[in-house]
């Protein structure tokens, strides 16, 4: 007696890249028989359920191999119940924003509050952490090699995470060697980040065992890669015309996949990796490698030789669409239990192992002691009065997060500069939150970001998650920051000094929250709509926002230290000595 048998459907066969005609029966989360064809009889094949499904189109269960639930906002079970109905079964996690708020604990809660859930959530250990050393920025935590060791018995740990400091490695530091040769000892994937290294340089980072990469692709560089082995996860915003004709040009895809790498709350709502599927095809990927890109050859990586594959022995992780990539599914099972029907997920009940990864266990909420700051400190410290200083500007785009810098004149008066184009920014270290405050803070400067009035504050902010603050009054900036203080963490932005700031309560260690993804998303639109309505032209405004304190991204970014130079990892101050 099967469980299920399932006949009348467009099956697709990801190994061939074709559709046949056909049924299929599944026993115990698992396919038995798949068969081109017409079913047999009820008696000659018993099935406690049959059903029709008259011709819809049958595609395996999406595998996302490389994501952070973290940039979503949400806690794991709310994250599920967002991708679920999106036809994405199974990813695999690096909880490298927690991480650096809360090191090992941080990690484990993660991994624990993602087990029984009905999405299959593997995990990768945290590689870079902090991303970068102290005299660069202010970290809150720490991975070691012996965590790594650790972590690697947690349920579901199955890689070591991206590996972000690419010129160490090839420097030869020897915590970054450590950290890769723990992972490999424990038999964890070496998973890559490496977005500008090209020839012997590349060579000498992938003979670590490094694995993968998922940066912004180009045809060249895609090519360079795939010809010394690693494996291409294709993001979103690789995804141009270009990039699609040189993946279509290859003889030998089966080292290119699509992945999510970060989706944020307002964009979880409306698909998971079936956008890239849909986006890949919009872009002349071919529809049946596209979907071969987001299962079979994700699972091909990860070596689960069980996923990605409507085949016998498989697990029953299956989507009903109404055509080859159309989304939502109308149906999504997960070894063999429907998860999601109709664009819903069915409701389900999250069990924690002994209640570890519960939302509301005490050392993930986030402590701020100090809840107004100054004024004073939020500005330039060039004194009262009028006058000129010359002064170093991080400069932004329309397009992405690349940054330049500028040295130029700047008008100020009474430390706030006054030209219009200029936003005042500082990154503040939560443990300067939870006691005395330093006598002054390490100021910046800003142009490019359209920003004409307002405040911004966030806890959440790439990738040591201190709080990022920016504006163009020392009020809205204050204001701004006293929300994000007073309601445990989250992102704010204050029009001015005196009107209500719109915020995204982010409780759970200053990231996420346990709320529904519906409502974080308006949440977070109002936000977004927010800082457009001030002059933010940027694509995504918050996005941009949260990586402008990442000290390991191109060119130039502001910490807690000062301006950083990315390429040349040094600070320097925002006043040019005269």
């Amino acid at each position: 007696m099967r469980d299920l048998l399932a006949h009348g459907a467009t099956i697709v066969d990801v190994i061939t890249r074709s559709t046949y005609r056909g049924w299929f029966a599944v026993e115990g989360g698992r396919f038995v028989e798949v068969e081109e064809g017409e079913a047999p009889s009820p008696e000659a094949l018993p099935a406690a359920r049959r059903i029709d499904l008259a011709g819809a189109v049958v595609q395996p269960g999406m595998i996302d191999a490389h994501m952070h639930i973290e940039s979503s906002l949400v806690t794991p079970r709310r994250f599920a119940e967002a991708v679920l109905p999106w036809g994405t079964t199974t990813i695999v996690q690096d909880p490298h924003e927690i991480a650096n708020v809360l090191g090992v604990d941080g990690i484990r809660w993660m991994v624990r509050a993602s087990q029984g859930l009905p999405l299959r959530v593997l995990s990768a250990i945290s590689s870079c952490i902090p991303a970068t050393t102290a005299d660069i920025e202010t970290p809150n935590a720490s991975i070691r090699p012996d965590d790594v060791t650790a972590l690697a018995s947690e349920p579901g740990v199955v890689a070591l995470g991206e590996m972000m400091d690419f010129q160490g490695v090839i420097d030869g530091d020897p915590h970054l060697l450590a950290m890769l040769a723990a992972g490999a000892a424990a038999g964890l994937s070496l998973e890559g980040h490496v977005p500008t290294l090209t020839g012997p340089e590349l060579s000498r980072y992938v003979a670590h065992g490094i694995r993968s990469n998922h940066t912004l692709m180009t045809p060249t560089k895609l090519r360079e890669q795939l010809r010394k082995g690693l494996w291409i996860m294709v993001q979103e915003k690789s995804l141009t015309p270009d990039v699609v004709d040189a993946v279509m040009a290859l003889p030998d895809r089966s080292r290119v996949m699509l992945i999510t790498d970060d989706v944020m709350p307002n964009r979880l709502t409306g698909g998971h990796l079936s956008r890239l599927v849909e986006r890949a095809i919009e872009e002349g990927w071919e529809p049946l490698d596209a979907i071969a890109a987001a299962s079979l050859r994700p699972a091909t990586y990860l070596g689960r030789h069980d996923l990605g594959v409507i085949a016998p022995g498989a697990a029953a992780d299956w989507l009903e669409c109404a055509g080859v990539g159309v989304y939502p599914p109308r149906r999504v099972v997960v070894t063999g239990a429907e998860v999601a029907a109709g664009g819903a997920v069915v409701p389900f009940d999250a069990v924690a192992p002994s209640g570890a990864g519960t939302p509301d266990a005490a050392f993930l909420a986030t402590p701020f002691e100090t809840h107004d700051v100054p004024a004073s400190l939020l500005v330039l410290p060039t004194g009262a009065g009028r006058g000129t200083v010359r002064a170093r500007v991080v400069v932004v785009n329309q397009v992405n997060s690349f940054t330049t810098l500028e040295e130029r004149d700047v008008r100020v008066e009474d430390g706030v500069p006054i030209d219009d184009d200029l936003a005042l920014a500082l990154v503040i270290p939560r443990a300067a939150l939870r006691g005395d405050l330093p006598e002054r803070f390490e100021v910046g400067l800003l142009s490019g970001l359209g920003l004409a009035r307002g405040g911004w504050a966030s806890s959440f902010a790439h990738d040591s998650h201190n709080v990022f603050v920016l504006g163009r009054t020392p009020d809205a900036m204050r204001a701004a920051l006293h929300a994000v203080l007073t309601i445990g963490g989250g992102m704010a932005f204050a029009p001015d000094g005196a009107t209500p700031p719109v915020s995204v309560p982010l409780p759970i260690a200053g990231l996420l929250s346990d709320d529904p993804i519906a409502d974080v998303a308006e949440a977070f639109d109002r936000l977004e709509s927010s800082l457009r309505d001030a002059g933010v032209g940027v694509r995504n405004p918050v996005l941009l926002l949260t990586l402008l304190p990442l000290t390991v991204s191109p060119d130039w970014k502001v910490s807690d230290k000062g301006i950083v130079d990315v390429a040349r990892r040094r600070v320097l101050p925002t006043l040019v000595a005269s």
